[in-house]
């Protein structure tokens, strides 16, 4: 396997975190774990994929499709040879991009195209042919440039919110949330469950979870118990449930033999 990370460019930093390249061997299928962390990912493949989505069944995978804001991980293999992009966007830029309610694609896989309409040639052909990654990501990225020009779907206050819970670090309220951006609690609720595809309290649970996961791969050395207190767990315990519940996996996974395909 091989992948590449690509960040994003500063003229969509804000709705797009960066896009992955993964090229499955050339004699193997590669068989991988995506964790949720509050992205929206659109997902462009060459070569067959099959992924288990959150209701657990196997199914083909679309060309060109988007996974929703997730509560749970999805599983995918695909085949020797084949190629994917996945296009990560940011919790207050995924609707922005789209151009409808997030809620709606929660917990779900959809066709890109019945969510966007059709892609462009140009984008689709990039993808299908032996072009080099930067040439499709650049290809992408100028598509959904032209995306965010035409939605103007941005909202302050959703913005505002997706920022103090990444200062936080999801170790945040509701009620303080709410009393951050002037607003009651329900109110925001229905702002969050619309715009971001979560609750205030799950997206908060998420953000919490995805700063262990990152914590916990960058310092392989510090033990969980440590990155449990640093990420506002009450113990080591506390940490493991919360990655059996939203990830599948045990901590120690992420510094195992299995953590190349955990994402």
């Amino acid at each position: 396997m091989l992948s590449t990370w690509h960040p994003a460019p500063s003229s969509l930093a804000g709705v797009l975190a960066g896009t992955w390249s993964v090229h499955a061997a050339r004699d193997a299928d590669l068989a991988a774990r995506v964790l949720p962390d509050g992205t929206t990912c659109l997902v462009f493949q060459r070569g067959g994929t099959v992924l288990r989505s959150c209701d657990g069944a196997w199914r083909p995978w679309a060309t060109t499709a988007v996974s929703g804001p997730r509560s749970g991980p999805f599983d995918f293999t695909l085949g020797a040879a084949g190629s994917l992009y996945i296009v990560q966007l940011r919790p207050a830029g995924a609707m922005q991009i789209l151009g409808v309610a997030m809620s709606s694609l929660a917990d779900r896989f959809e066709p890109l195209d019945a969510v966007v309409g059709s892609v462009p040639p140009r984008v689709a052909d990039c993808v299908q042919s032996d072009a080099d990654d930067g040439s499709c990501v650049r290809a992408i990225e100028r598509w959904l440039l032209q995306r965010l020009w035409s939605q103007r779907a941005w909202c302050e206050v959703t913005d505002a919110v997706v920022g103090e819970v990444a200062r936080r670090a999801g170790s945040i309220r509701v009620e303080d949330l709410a009393r951050h951006v002037n607003l009651s609690r329900r109110h925001l609720g229905r702002l969050m469950h619309e715009r971001v595809g979560y609750s205030p309290k799950r997206f908060a649970r998420i953000t919490r979870f995805d700063r262990a996961v990152q914590l916990g791969r960058r310092r392989p050395t510090v033990p969980w118990a440590r990155v449990a207190l640093d990420t506002g767990y009450a113990d080591q315990p506390h940490l493991a449930r919360e990655f059996a519940r939203l990830g599948g996996i045990r901590p120690g996974d992420l510094r195992g033999a299995a953590a190349a395909t955990i994402w």
